[in-house]
């Protein structure tokens, strides 16, 4: 028989003298003590309702707890389902206390299974070594926790250890190490499971995808694609979508309704990331329709993805429109329509809502809110309100600026001409430029011809090893417009030698609901390249006939 477990690091209450005159104790019995402390259900985050730790506090300090064995498990659960992790272990405490923990299988895989539940894994091996009969069941929780963590090696001890196994066991084990990046070894493990489950499937799906091996996870998928059900789906499209495939992501997506899988929320929610990116309208509208006729409530996190859809698919009416209509307006959305009217140029209208969320709604910005409303300033050439927004942001709401926001207030003096200031704001940072801060000084300093100045930022840019291709075009481009041709093809001439790769251009056409693609720099730029450039040639030959300068039309 195992031996008792030392109460490491658990607090265990001594019973109070009971003062003269103070009331009674409360004598509890195990089985009606759960019902006590859930008074309520456990709320967000990680304490428990503060009437319940009173509580329980009290009956523990009164010294006149009543337990029986059958109570424990069901108190650690309650704990557990709480996520009051400090009464667990004084629960533990009691258990060791009392004598229980030495005789009781059911305490110790209560205990087990709390302490995996907190990811208190160091605390649930002490107790996993000292159990005499740990269940599958507390196994696959102490294997959840160790992956949650990041303690690969320990989780895979437990499971080496098992003797008995079932397809959970499997599971968590190859979900653990595709979450963490080991996929050969999650890989090998999936090859020799017994049986799979749907989980199993998915873990190692959405561990390539994680990964950006979108081919591999594809591959997986086609190989039981008539079986899954919308969370496979959804995990292959939102998979497309963070490896910027956008347009796969979608043609995937209509698949799903030839399938007949009807998408919930979260498909959604993963698929209009890539209908924004290709400004498919069409399909947009289409998913909005879907919402309404399905009658799936529009909450803020669905709500922001399609303000974000329809603001960039130009229709940044459509965009208020659902932002108003949303009932419960969380912080997410109004960052989204405050953005969405700073890139449609609206930086009146994009402070309106920023005063309106602060004055009407009490809801205190975040860094995303505030990088949205200076991008708004700076859109609309409002430089002094920009000025006091940073100010703002950095006393009053005490929060710390980063690369994103200094790059705002760089593009906002100089697209207004303060060009020195922005200088003097770039070489006081207490970061160091990227490539978007530098391209927007050179990029004001063509706008506003100072070309000094411009040579000047261009020594900095060169100091700094800078390998942006569009930074020498703009150069270049500064060159060539006051006739330094010769300094311009030096510019062009290190960009060659140098290892800056020019990205190719790539847009998108919605037509018919179909997406077209379009690449730069390249022969196959589309499917019909041919017939286009055959219609264009032809364009051109009308053109001349009306005696345009071809070559000097913008």
């Amino acid at each position: 028989m195992s031996t008792p477990l030392p109460p490491h690091q658990l607090f265990v209450p001594s019973r109070p003298q009971q003062q003269r005159g103070s009331p009674r104790a409360t004598r509890v019995r195990g089985r009606t003590l759960p019902a006590l402390l859930a008074t309520g259900r456990a709320p967000k985050g990680n304490k428990p309702p503060p009437d319940t730790t009173i509580n329980f506090h009290r009956l523990l300090s009164s010294g006149t707890l009543e337990t029986e064995r059958i109570g424990f498990p069901s108190l650690l659960k309650t704990c557990c389902d709480l996520r009051a992790a400090e009464e667990g272990r004084q629960l533990h405490g009691q258990a060791v206390k009392r004598g229980i923990l030495l005789s009781d299988v059911y305490v110790q895989r209560s205990l087990l299974r709390m302490y995996s539940g907190f990811l208190a894994c160091d605390d649930a091996l002490k107790v996993f070594d000292r159990c005499s009969q740990p269940d599958i069941v507390s196994c696959n929780d102490l294997i959840v926790g160790l992956c949650r963590i990041g303690n690969l090696d320990a989780a895979r001890k437990v499971f080496d250890g098992m003797t008995d196994r079932n397809v959970v066991s499997w599971s968590v084990m190859v979900d653990g190490y595709a979450r963490n990046g080991s996929l050969e070894i999650a890989q090998e493990l999936f090859d020799a499971m017994p049986e799979r489950n749907q989980f199993s499937w998915n873990s190692l799906i959405s561990g390539y995808l994680r990964r950006g091996h979108v081919e591999a996870a594809r591959k997986i998928f086609d190989r039981m694609r008539t079986r899954w059900g919308v969370v496979t789906w959804t995990a292959m499209i939102s998979g497309y979508v963070q490896n910027s495939q956008c347009k796969e992501a979608l043609d995937l997506f209509l698949e799903m309704q030839v399938e007949g899988v009807p998408p919930n929320k979260v498909t959604i929610v993963s698929v209009l990331p890539a209908v924004t990116e290709l400004g498919a309208l069409d399909q947009g509208r289409w998913i909005h329709a879907y919402l309404d006729k399905m009658g799936l409530e529009v909450d803020s996190v669905l709500a922001s993805a399609l303000v974000d859809m329809y603001s960039n698919c130009g229709c940044i009416g459509d965009a208020i429109y659902v932002f108003e209509k949303l009932e419960h307006k969380e912080l997410s959305a109004w960052n989204s329509i405050i953005s969405g009217l700073a890139a449609h140029g609206r930086g009146r209208d994009a402070l309106h809502l920023f005063y309106r969320m602060q004055d009407d709604f009490q809801m205190i910005p975040n860094e995303v809110t505030f990088t949205a409303i200076l991008s708004a300033c700076s859109h609309a050439g409002l430089v002094e309100e920009g000025r006091r927004l940073f100010h703002l942001f950095t006393e009053h709401y005490r929060l710390k600026p980063n690369i994103r926001h200094y790059g705002c207030m760089v593009d906002l003096l100089a697209r207004a001409g303060y060009l020195k200031e922005a200088v003097e704001f770039v070489e006081t940072m207490p970061v160091e430029p990227n490539s978007v801060i530098w391209k927007s000084l050179i990029s004001a300093c063509r706008i506003h011809k100072n070309v000094g100045l411009a040579d000047r930022i261009w020594r900095k840019i060169t100091e700094s090893g800078l390998q942006d291709s569009g930074a020498y075009v703009l150069m270049s481009n500064i060159l060539k417009d006051v006739g330094r041709s010769d300094d311009a093809g030096k510019v062009r001439k290190q960009m060659n030698d140098l290892p800056v790769k020019k990205v190719a251009g790539c847009s998108w056409l919605e037509l018919d609901g179909v997406i077209h693609e379009f690449l730069t720099g390249r022969e196959s730029f589309h499917a019909q390249g041919m017939q286009i450039r055959s219609l264009l040639y032809g364009m051109q030959e009308l053109i001349k006939l009306e005696e345009y300068d071809v070559d000097n039309l913008n």
